[in-house]
């Protein structure tokens, strides 16, 4: 083996044995009783492990030469890095934490596959949705017994090292030479090795450390102290609900190893395949008319101008901090609230159906499109400026700062759709890094206050 296979053969044995203590962790995590504070360290601790294996798992790939990423493909990765151990300490708040714990684990799914290269686009793009359910369900079932196959792989390139080094030996001293240089054995002879032996010199080392330790404690007695307390916790520790732990651990550290390994042995244009296969027969979907697109459009634009026309009044009365007659703050703001930013979710799988089935090179049906996101950039105003009130009058919530952030999300989503229809240009990687990076910022600077 060369030095680029033996040092990938290193780490991923590295990540073999994170997986059995990253997996019995999370197991712990999980049947463990802990307090909120204690819970947010220990998440925290399992997401900086996470980091690391993923970056043991990219440098495997790149010793491999298997995928080299570019430089979004890199920024991207370190930023989903970012934000998985921002997530994990947002947990302290103890504001929406089953939603913060969702996002954790979607979080490390697409982090692995941003950072391997596994998405179908050369970066984040629409077909999210696909990306994941590739990452929940292809790469890490497909590769489910990599622990096992990782280890026997290993054992035939260390086979085939020593039948290549054993031919050349016999083929001459000089070769043999070169090959014991190769090894790292600067003798050309290898050392025998004792399973035995070594054991029993690990043994005399261990009682070498443990009388080591002893003298230490006669000397200081904090340091006695720290070395009894830590006796106390592993004799505490019941050996039969750890045993649990460990088994229930097992298919769980196959399937999160199966998902960072996968990303290796699983070769990256497989990905590309698929989204070159996407692309090309997306021409067949496209077998909608384009006057019938229009006209629907149309039918949509009309009932929003004549629902806009008819509550003007009531619908634009938050701006200018007045509330309509017969209703309270509390009832305005969640008057229709909901309803809007539905309209505006159904307006982007209207302009979604239009993208897949209808031309991308019409100019009335983009002309109509960028119109419809205009559309949705009011409402999600109205519906933002409906609960800005109420916020000032009775103050801030978890659910109230949600549902801001929320509308601020889709009025984002709206002006970057109007951009792509304009500009021809990618604008879903900006929207999704603005919508996480925003989320995360707003539990830092929100909920801290929040009673």
């Amino acid at each position: 083996m060369n030095t680029n296979i033996k040092q990938a053969e290193i780490l991923k044995f590295l990540c073999l044995g994170l997986s059995y203590v990253f997996s019995f962790a999370y197991v712990n995590m999980i049947m463990a009783n802990f307090k909120p504070v204690q819970l947010t360290i220990y998440i925290t601790c399992l997401s900086i492990v996470a980091v690391i294996w993923l970056e043991l798992t990219m440098a495997q790939q790149r010793l491999l030469g298997r995928f080299i990423p570019s430089k979004i493909q890199v920024f991207e990765a370190r930023f989903w890095e970012a934000i998985l151990v921002l997530l994990c300490i947002n947990t302290h708040f103890g504001q929406l934490r089953e939603l913060t714990l969702f996002f954790i684990h979607m979080v490390v799914i697409y982090m692995a596959l941003c950072g391997t290269g596994h998405l179908l686009s050369d970066r984040s793009s629409c077909l999210m949705p696909f990306d994941l359910i590739n990452g929940m369900f292809r790469i890490p079932f497909r590769n489910y017994f990599a622990r096992i196959l990782s280890v026997t792989d290993s054992v035939r390139y260390h086979r085939e090292a020593v039948s290549i080094t054993a031919s050349l030996s016999d083929g001459g001293s000089a070769s043999g030479e070169a090959v014991s240089s190769r090894i790292g054995d600067p003798s050309g002879e290898q050392r025998p090795r004792s399973v035995f032996g070594v054991i029993v010199v690990l043994c005399i080392i261990g009682l070498i450390f443990i009388m080591a330790v002893e003298n230490l404690a006669r000397v200081d007695s904090r340091f006695e102290h720290f070395f009894i307390s830590i006796d106390s916790f592993f004799s505490s520790v019941s050996v039969s609900l750890t045993l649990i732990k460990f088994i229930v651990s097992i298919p769980i550290g196959a399937y999160l190893f199966g998902l960072f390994q996968g990303g290796v042995r699983l070769p990256v244009a497989k990905e590309k395949e698929y989204h070159g296969k996407l692309i090309e027969s997306s021409a067949r979907f496209r077998f909608m008319p384009d006057a019938l697109f229009s006209v629907v459009i149309l039918i949509f634009l009309l009932v929003y101008l004549i629902f806009f026309i008819s509550q003007a009044e009531y619908m634009f009365s938050a701006f200018a901090g007045i509330l309509p007659e017969a209703f309270t703050a509390s009832e305005y703001a969640v008057s229709g609230f909901h309803e809007l930013i539905n309209v505006v979710l159904i307006n982007f799988v209207l302009l979604s159906l239009v993208r897949i089935f209808g031309s991308q090179e019409n100019r009335l049906i983009r002309i109509l499109s960028i119109i419809l996101m205009a559309a949705s950039m009011l409402f999600s105003t109205i519906s933002a400026s409906k609960i800005i009130l109420y916020m000032s009058r009775f103050g801030y919530t978890s659910s109230r700062t949600l549902g801001l952030w929320g509308t601020a999300v889709v009025f984002a989503g709206s002006l970057l759709a109007i951009v792509h229809l304009v500009f021809r240009k990618r604008t879903f990687t900006p929207w999704l890094l603005l919508s996480a990076g925003s989320y995360v910022a707003m539990n830092f600077l929100c909920y801290p206050w929040i009673g």
